[in-house]
């Protein structure tokens, strides 16, 4: 019996930001036997019956100290399972920094994930204590380890896919998807419209955001002045994610260093990626569109809309397509999490 404990930040099929850990520990369910999972915050999941899920908590100085007692009891009940166990941190090396000289006394194997651009305190000294260390491509992890293993991101890709091959609408616009925060650099692909032969073409940003907050309305101001049109609305649940990124042309990311789930979402439902990253038009599969149209270096980003837009019908449905299975190859979270297993189970 194969037996799997994961650390998390949140298990909940309706939170904006963290809605897709709810995909991890049901891939982890269909392959092990038992899988329990503690995350500081627990809300709405559907999950199979071998999977177990405990609420740490947080927040004021008493639930605090509540949760700890809580990460400390999860190790203690663990050790039933010693002969069969395995541990995953999942964006949570605060949980591998208090438990991991436990486990690693116990001799118990684990990992975490870990995939921002951002070196946290606890990230500095945790990651010494994992066996091994997943991200999903060199430029997403602020530390040199030779433990790291890069095997993409984790994403469910079915529901885009079907979104792909479903949708009857025509597509129309680019978009920017999740948190609406400077580190996006929405500015440019305001830029890159206004320098291309297109500027009659529409961003919308969907994401978390402070309606009256600096930076949207220095985005506002900053489209007005290129005469570029732009929305700016809410977060949107995670289940209407698929169909709302198959209304859209182009999906931009301009996040340094690191690879934003969302982008890749967006190629799996067939969205010609905007980027200027190499590591994130590689690991969406975009590098691969831009070799099939015979460019071996990738064009500034208003020529990537240049180029896009004058492509005939049959070949941009074909490339949505080459795409969409690239970066279904390269990030399937079934795939994912199998090469996980086979590191620490």
């Amino acid at each position: 019996m194969k037996v799997l404990i994961v650390y998390n930040l949140e298990t909940n099929l309706d939170s904006e930001v963290l809605a897709v850990a709810h995909d991890w520990v049901e891939a982890f369910a269909a392959q092990v036997d038992k899988v329990f999972v503690y995350s500081t915050h627990v809300g709405r999941n559907s999950l199979p019956a071998n999977v177990v899920v405990k609420e740490l908590g947080g927040g004021s100085f008493l639930k605090r100290f509540l949760a700890l007692l809580r990460l400390f009891n999860s190790f203690r009940t663990s050790l039933k399972y010693r002969r069969n166990l395995c541990v995953f941190h999942h964006m949570s090396p605060r949980t591998l920094l208090i438990l991991g000289p436990l486990y690693k006394i116990a001799r118990i194997n684990q990992g975490l994930w870990y995939s921002h651009s951002k070196k946290s305190l606890s990230l500095k000294y945790a990651h010494l204590l994992a066996n091994n260390i997943f991200s999903s491509t060199p430029s997403a992890i602020p530390i040199v380890n030779r433990r790291i293993r890069f095997v993409g991101h984790g994403i469910k890709s079915k529901p885009l896919v079907d979104a792909l091959k479903t949708s009857t609408k025509k597509r129309s616009g680019i978009l920017a998807l999740g948190r609406v925060v400077p580190i996006k650099n929405i500015e440019l692909v305001i830029s890159a419209i206004s320098e291309s032969k297109y500027k009659d073409l529409k961003i919308t940003c969907i994401g978390p955001h402070q309606a009256k907050g600096e930076y949207v309305q220095s985005l506002r101001d900053f489209a007005i002045s290129h005469q570029i049109e732009l929305q700016i609305e809410q977060a949107i649940a995670y289940s209407k994610v698929p169909q709302t990124l198959a209304k859209f042309e182009y999906i931009f990311t301009g996040t340094p260093k690191s690879v934003d789930k969302a982008v890749i979402e967006g190629a799996m439902s067939g969205c010609f990626v905007l980027a200027i990253e190499k590591e994130i038009l590689k690991v969406t599969g975009m590098l691969e569109i831009w070799r099939n149209l015979g460019y071996s270096q990738v064009p500034d980003l208003y020529e990537q809309l240049n180029i896009l837009r004058t492509l005939d019908v049959a070949m941009e449905e074909n490339l949505r397509a080459k795409l969409s299975a690239e970066a279904v190859l390269l990030n399937e979270i079934n795939s994912t999490v199998n090469k996980i297993l086979s590191e620490i189970c």
